[in-house]
């Protein structure tokens, strides 16, 4: 039978099915093919895989040495030499430093003693004093400030204790007759050992005035507040303890700026 024999509706249905059943068998046939092939791997990949020869190892041949790699080499130890120097010469400058502000303190230190010793105003160097110790001994500075202001000298120590001496050994006029007689009786006839001082007033005063002498402000004052006159020395006394207080303070000074390090200014203070 002749497909032109067939209707026309007939004809176009031939048409259609006919691809439909190609691409349907092509399908199943893949995925037989398929099928096949993941059961049968080993064989197909020895026939499918083609022999390769056998390579040759590959030798890693290194580059040639850059003829700038001597030249890079020395200049890093130039300039680790050079680092090195800087480093040198940077401590070298900090101790200068340090040793400059060191000998500005122990000069400022001094200074301060010799105008105070004089009883003169202390001036710029009450500002040098502030920024060299405020921070190490702020006390000692403000005493010497302080006494800077009211000063007391040795001199006059000395001046006004050689017009005080007789009345230093004086009794006190609101002493009972019977206190002093006990007092005199008891100075004529003294046992002591041989390198015991003397308790006598005349022996007290002639020690205060040899302590004066030698520049011993706190050994006079101590035996001066012991004589019988000692009421009659108050601003004496008053004015040997100031000056005691000035020159300890000093003492403090002078040390806080010798002890400092070598390396680093006496003051905590910029």
């Amino acid at each position: 039978m002749d497909e032109r024999d067939l209707p026309a509706g007939t004809r176009r249905r031939w048409r259609l099915i006919g691809p439909a059943v190609a691409v349907l068998l092509a399908f199943v046939g893949g995925c037989i093919a398929t099928a096949y092939a993941v059961h049968r791997w080993t064989q197909v990949a020895e026939i499918v895989q083609p022999k390769l020869a056998p390579q040759a190892p590959v030798k890693v041949v290194a580059p040639p040495a850059s003829p700038i790699a001597p030249a890079l080499a020395k200049l890093a130890e130039r300039l680790d030499v050079l680092d090195d120097r800087v480093a040198a010469i940077d401590d070298q400058a900090r101790e200068a430093n340090g040793n400059a502000d060191r000998a500005e303190a122990l000069l400022v230190a001094f200074a301060a003693r010799r105008v105070v010793d004089r009883g003169q105003p202390l001036g710029y160097l009450e500002t040098m004093l502030r920024n060299h110790f405020g921070g190490v001994d702020p006390q000692a500075v403000a005493m010497t400030i302080a006494g800077a202001q009211r000063p007391v000298t040795l001199a006059l120590l000395q001046q006004t204790f050689s017009q005080l001496a007789p009345s230093l050994v004086a009794s006190p006029p609101q002493q009972s007759w019977w206190t002093g007689f006990r007092r005199e009786m008891g100075s004529l006839f003294v046992i002591r050992r041989a390198a015991t001082p003397s308790m006598l007033p005349d022996d007290r005063r002639d020690r205060a005035r040899t302590a004066l002498d030698h520049g011993q402000v706190e050994l006079a004052l101590m035996e001066v507040t012991r004589l019988p006159g000692a009421h009659a020395a108050k601003d004496w006394v008053a004015s040997a303890r100031r000056y005691v207080l000035v020159h300890n303070a000093l003492d403090r000074i002078e040390t806080a700026a010798l002890l400092a390090p070598s390396n680093a200014p006496a003051t905590a203070q910029p």
